[in-house]
């Protein structure tokens, strides 16, 4: 389900059909290209704690609106710096209060451990809500759907091959001690493949954010390495400190860009710490 080059990786692909949820759900789940639901709320649960990504810490079972979701013997499950509905599906409940409850382990008693409860307040439109710690309320973020793409025209130098790639990043960086990072990012993009490369062209992809935020959603240019193929190159990421320019320690990275996709980049993780900091990508959709 998930990796890529040095880090485990998360991918979400979505999809163009609408599936009603099981007897057990009681939920519709909708998806990325579907049309949103008028007087519904449209969102997807993202668990992104700095803890290692193991059995131990994973969600054992989800209660939306006190109807069970998910649990250990369902094939989808909830772990660290993962998402559900998969792939790529959302829940749907009247806008407004939304009851969240999350279980993991057991009581003295033998009973299963409730670990988070909260009610969030959600809105008639798609977004995620990113639960990173379990005694804190959640960020609710935009998902700013429907998705933006555009391809660029020809070059000379790029024999018509030259298209765009779009990315929206969230910070969820947090220090080596698990505290949030305090510091603004910049995320950027090189798309020199060349061995220079480290000290090729950086693009701005978005805003300076800080913790819990995201950027709009930005076009990184898109060179075919492989002529006859649907597009695709190598892009290198990373963040800088907007103030000096230096890049920050941990959030370097590179992957394949496909042109017409939408991605999300979730930067998580501890800097300097374990576990080690890095990004999870979802594919918002495929064109």
């Amino acid at each position: 389900m998930f990796k890529d080059m040095k880090y485990i990786k998360y991918i979400v692909i979505a999809a163009s059909l609408v599936f009603a949820a099981s007897a057990c759900q009681k939920h519709v789940i909708e998806f990325a290209e579907s049309s949103p639901v008028t007087g519904q709320a449209q969102f997807q649960i993202i668990y992104a704690e700095p803890i290692a990504v193991n059995n131990a810490n994973r969600i054992d079972s989800v209660f939306v609106n006190g109807k069970l979701y998910n649990s250990i013997d369902m094939p989808q499950k909830l772990t660290v710096n993962g998402i559900i509905p998969y792939p790529n599906g959302y829940f749907v409940a009247p806008a407004g209060t939304v009851n969240l409850k999350f279980f993991r382990g057991k009581d003295a008693d033998g009973a299963a451990k409730v670990v988070y409860e909260k009610n969030v307040n959600l809105t008639e439109k798609k977004q995620q809500v990113i639960v990173y710690n379990l005694n804190e309320d959640p960020f609710i973020l935009d998902d700013e759907y429907p998705y933006v793409t555009h391809t660029t025209g020809s070059t000379s130098t790029t024999f018509d091959t030259d298209s765009l790639v779009s990315y929206r990043f969230i910070n969820m960086l947090h220090n080596s001690d698990g505290t949030p990072y305090t510091g603004k990012l910049q995320y950027q993009y090189s798309n020199n493949s060349g061995s220079s490369y480290v000290n090729g062209d950086w693009n701005n992809l978005g805003e300076p954010i800080g913790f819990g935020e995201q950027t709009t959603r930005s076009f990184a240019v898109v060179h075919k390495t492989v002529h006859n193929s649907s597009g695709y190159q190598t892009l290198r990421f990373r963040c800088v400190d907007p103030a000096t320019g230096e890049t920050v320690s941990g959030t370097t990275d590179y992957w394949t860009a496909y042109i017409g996709r939408v991605n999300t980049h979730m930067l998580r993780g501890r800097r300097g710490g374990s576990p080690a900091s890095g990004y999870t990508q979802f594919i918002n959709n495929v064109q």
